[in-house]
């Protein structure tokens, strides 16, 4: 996978706020302004806005965090692969999914590869993220562990780092019995009226009514329906709204 329209430049100018209370001319210096506490993070290389932040804000680059990131995976000893199916980029945004071959579980059907997603954006919708999920290899669905796997979070002010990556795929891998489990679990329960009313009130009311019919409460597993809800999030949704249904599904069917 080409990272390079990942690793655009960006750079902090300063700007003029005007709160109609403080001047944004500096009276000592009139040749500047008075930035009030903000800058403005700057595509460098097409000189475009992305966000207003304030001075605190501490830029993570992509650049910056995809290098240290896979520094670390070429010494977490697991084959891996930069997986295009569910990473997305824009100015504002990213989400970079990682896979590992290796490491999988199954159902009935398929393989169940465990993949990485590292979330970072440059208009503070979100810190750097890093979670664990999986991919289905049968169909490339895309699912979110976010109940059972640990989770790391850092807000830009307070920096971030990769260096514990091989104990958190030790310790992701300690649960695959757990997630196993589950998985098996879901294969034999049946959707019920109350399932179906979690799915539609906490992922997707839309969402329920395209993936399963009346007739097919109580004859479809659990499981079916999962696999039915994150085929649709991966394959027809825009990239940029996959992380949120996913982590609610994760939710739901407690993975």
């Amino acid at each position: 996978m080409n990272l390079e329209p990942f690793c655009f430049p960006v750079t902090q100018r300063v700007v003029a706020v005007d709160d109609q209370k403080s001047p944004i001319i500096n009276l000592e210096n009139p040749d500047t302004f008075l930035s009030n506490g903000y800058k403005a993070i700057v595509r460098e290389d097409t000189n475009k806005v992305i966000s207003i932040v304030k001075d605190t804000y501490k830029i993570v680059t992509n650049s910056d965090l995809i290098d240290q990131l896979l520094r670390q995976l070429a010494t977490c000893g697991h084959s891996f692969k930069i997986d295009p199916s569910h990473s997305f980029v824009s100015n504002e945004r990213m989400r970079l999914q990682i896979t590992f071959p290796e490491l999988r579980l199954h159902d009935r059907e398929s393989d169940i590869a465990l993949s990485a997603f590292i979330h970072n954006s440059y208009d503070q919708s979100e810190g750097v993220r890093f979670y664990f999920g999986a991919i289905r290899a049968i169909c490339s669905n895309g699912m979110v562990w976010g109940k059972v796997l640990s989770k790391y979070y850092s807000r830009h002010t307070k920096g971030f780092s990769f260096n514990n990556l091989g104990e958190k795929l030790a310790e992701a891998k300690s649960y695959f019995p757990e997630i196993q489990e589950r998985i098996n679990r879901l294969e034999q329960l049946r959707v019920d009226e109350q399932l179906l009313e979690n799915v539609s009130e906490k992922i997707s009311k839309r969402l329920a009514e395209q993936c399963i019919a009346q007739e097919e409460i109580g004859r479809i597993t659990q499981w079916r329906l999962l696999n039915r809800l994150t085929n649709h999030i991966s394959h027809q949704m825009e990239p940029h709204l996959q992380a949120r249904y996913q982590e609610n599904v994760s939710k739901v069917f407690a993975l």
